[in-house]
């Protein structure tokens, strides 16, 4: 059975790899209520970078990559409702198809605000983090039009915002401006909710040099995402991509002192699983579905974590809980019905600041789609005969169901949830109580001091605030050393970078420094300081470099 398998895939091969390389054509024209033309309308398709206008005659046309079964089409005009209309590839009819555009609700007066008091301030705080996220990159992230956004609270002092058109948010990062049309924002400052239609624009670089930066900061941020752990879940290489998963059987909000995940694992608060145990295939809406009645951990084994909690898993991790038992993605790992889910811990601080469109495929990601994997999900859904299981309705009750509190449960109706929107939770996922000694053997030469205005920058910006300490950025790889290093007192094998002491550990391994530098969020750093080389010899030679004292909040 196994081989006529195999001789049916072979078979079936070069037809897959032809359609990954062909597309399907989307036509027609828009029109308003009294048949007329419309003319330089915005037509594309929702989270990508396909679109286009029509012409004079109101006529458009879309071409649309093979991998893409399914799409929803936006048309938008000022002045009208925006339509959208879900298409799938193997519909007959996707040519001369006719929009018709209805009225929009008349735009009130705009007035002009000269100057913004402490309590707008603090709602527009709450509202471009919770929109842009916490990432590396949130700093290249802007909107370009802020006076259209009207900023109030509910009930609850939960921040809503409502736009008046769509937002225009620029990623200099990724080279990217993206057209957000947005339904529904709140925001409590931890607890983030917002849904809407997104439309990205590729900008042009100034250089080759600016584009392949780009490149590379857009890979960075697929590596460890979310998006990128559901198309690894599909595949079912999720160890191979960087992820391991557990389900949470006992949820603990504090730690009393470092553990380890062999440790949870033998007392039973955690289980480890595949991703066949929590992935399948829908063949009836050929989307994917993950679910759970735990909530999951998944740990990004790319991302090392300098704060960490389980000494034998270094790593950042996120806690992904299904609100309503499943959810439902598709090929590229864009959720097409959220569901509700609550994002939790790393991927918690995910926004616009590290949003890539649907049709952004890494080198990584192609590669491993440009062949019919054996052992994916799909395939373990075609030839198993096991029943595949059950997902519990939205209305069924779990024992193991952890619900979030705030403002999400109380103030969104489910049915609302069913269809969309995912909530970000930037909140630490659990927290460690630990006395620390740290041992100072000698006094810092500088001290830098951090304010709460520093947390969207990167420990190198702070590093650059170190008299005679060079941070050298070369495109995207930083290396730092202070002038006039003595290297006789060099950490060995001619490595001039500063040793490191982070709460009281002494590391002077140039790899395991800069690893550690790279992965610190500013926000996680209590206090940052120097020894320079000359005092720094106190830690014998391998201090002859001097010196980086870091003191972390927890």
């Amino acid at each position: 059975m196994k081989t006529i398998i195999k001789f049916f895939v072979l078979l079936l091969l070069p037809t897959l790899l032809f359609s990954q390389n062909a597309s399907w054509q989307v036509s027609g024209k828009i029109i308003d209520k009294s048949k007329k033309a419309v003319p330089f309308a915005n037509v594309y398709i929702n989270n990508t970078t396909i679109g286009t206008v029509t012409d004079q005659n109101g006529s458009f046309s879309l071409r649309i990559p093979a991998r893409f079964q399914k799409i929803d089409l936006v048309v938008s005009f000022v002045g009208y409702e925006t339509l959208k209309k879900t298409l799938l590839q193997s519909e007959k009819k996707l040519q001369n198809l006719v929009f018709t555009l209805q009225n929009g609700i008349e735009l009130k007066e705009v007035q002009v605000v000269a100057k913004h008091d402490n309590e707008w301030r603090r709602k527009w705080k709450i509202f471009n983090r919770g929109l842009l996220g916490e990432s590396e990159f949130f700093k290249d992230c802007k909107i370009l039009n802020p006076e259209v956004i009207v900023l109030t609270y509910d009930k609850k002092k939960n921040v809503v915002a409502t736009a008046r058109e769509p937002l225009i948010i620029q990623n200099d990062a990724f080279g990217l401006k993206i057209r957000f049309q947005m339904d529904k924002f709140e925001s409590d400052g931890e607890k983030t909710y917002f849904s809407g239609l997104k439309y990205f624009e590729k900008m042009t670089p100034a250089s080759p040099q600016e584009q392949k930066l780009w490149e590379r900061h857009k890979k960075k941020s697929y590596r460890d995402s979310f998006r990128n752990f559901l198309v690894a879940l599909k595949d079912n290489k999720v160890q191979e991509n960087g992820f391991a998963i557990f389900k949470v059987r006992l949820p603990k909000t504090m730690y009393f002192g470092r553990t380890t995940v062999e440790q949870e694992v033998r007392d039973g608060t955690i289980l480890p699983c595949e991703a066949k145990d929590i992935c399948m295939f829908d063949r009836q809406t050929e989307e994917f579905v993950i679910y759970s009645d735990y909530p999951l951990m998944v740990f990004v084994t790319n991302r090392f974590n300098p704060i960490k909690l389980f000494t034998d898993y270094p790593y950042y991790y996120s806690i992904v809980n299904l609100i309503n038992f499943h959810a439902t993605f598709g090929e590229n790992g864009w959720l097409s019905k959220p569901n509700g889910i609550l994002i939790q811990g790393y991927w918690g601080h995910e926004g616009f600041a590290n949003m890539l469109p649907d049709d952004y495929f890494s080198e990584d990601f192609q590669k491993r789609d440009s062949t019919l994997a054996q052992n994916d999900i799909r395939a373990i859904a075609s030839t198993t005969l096991e029943t595949q299981p059950e997902i519990q309705p939205v209305d069924l009750p779990s024992p193991h169901l952890i619900a979030s509190k705030g403002f999400k449960t109380d103030s969104i109706a489910t049915k609302e949830i069913s269809v969309q929107g995912v909530i970000y939770d930037s909140n630490p996922t659990a927290e460690l109580s630990e006395e620390r000694t740290i041992p100072q053997l000698v006094s810092n030469d500088i001290n830098v001091k951090i304010s709460e205005s520093d947390y969207n920058l990167t420990i190198f910006d702070l590093l650059r605030r170190i008299p005679g300490l060079m941070v050298i950025n070369e495109q995207g790889q930083y290396r730092i050393h202070f002038r006039s290093t003595n290297t006789n007192l060099g950490g060995g094998g001619g490595s001039i970078t500063p040793a490191l002491l982070l709460d009281g550990n002494f590391i002077d391994d140039e790899s395991t420094v800069m690893n550690l530098l790279n992965n610190f969020s500013v926000r996680d750093i209590k206090s940052l300081g120097a020894i320079k080389y000359g005092n720094s010899a106190a830690f014998g030679a391998r201090g002859g470099n001097g010196t980086i004292v870091i003191i972390t909040n927890k």
